[in-house]
């Protein structure tokens, strides 16, 4: 039996770790002596495996965490961290971070949705039971979060 690490196989790890490399699927391929159709399909199923972990960890968050707080378009970004203090408090959660780790996560999670220092698309900001943060496009988890909702 091939020997797994999470959702991954040996296999699929070593794959990973050469096209990491920036080795062509031929060249995997040589290395370890098999298809580079073999190498395509190990890679693609590796990479949907990990897409289904991202997901799945998502889902656990949105399900568990004590505090969700969707911030709108239009939002300062300074105000930002005082709003998720300010929410955190209420909830008597103490968050792991300060202003500028708060701010800095915005910036670097939700770049997409952000545009002159201003929320341009709606962000989804998790606080789990420990008070780590998590950052998401809301557009990115809207789906997911409705259907978690409904439950």
């Amino acid at each position: 039996m091939p020997r797994k690490y999470g959702l991954l196989t040996e296999h699929q790890i070593k794959v990973l770790k050469l096209r990491s490399k920036g080795l062509s699927l031929r060249e995997v391929a040589f290395i370890l002596g098999v298809s580079h159709q073999n190498i395509a399909l190990t890679e693609r199923r590796a990479l949907e495996n990990i897409e289904t972990a991202k997901q799945t960890l998502i889902a656990y968050k949105l399900a568990t965490a004590p505090l969700k707080i969707r911030i709108d378009e239009g939002t300062k970004l300074v105000e930002i961290p005082r709003i998720i203090m300010d929410e955190a408090d209420k909830k008597k959660l103490k968050v792991k971070g300060d202003f500028t780790l708060i701010f800095k996560l915005i910036r670097f999670r939700a770049r997409k949705c952000i545009a002159e220092n201003k929320i341009k698309e709606p962000v989804m900001i998790i606080i789990d039971q420990n008070g780590e943060i998590d950052v998401y496009s809301y557009k990115d988890i809207e789906q997911l979060y409705n259907q978690i909702q409904e439950l």
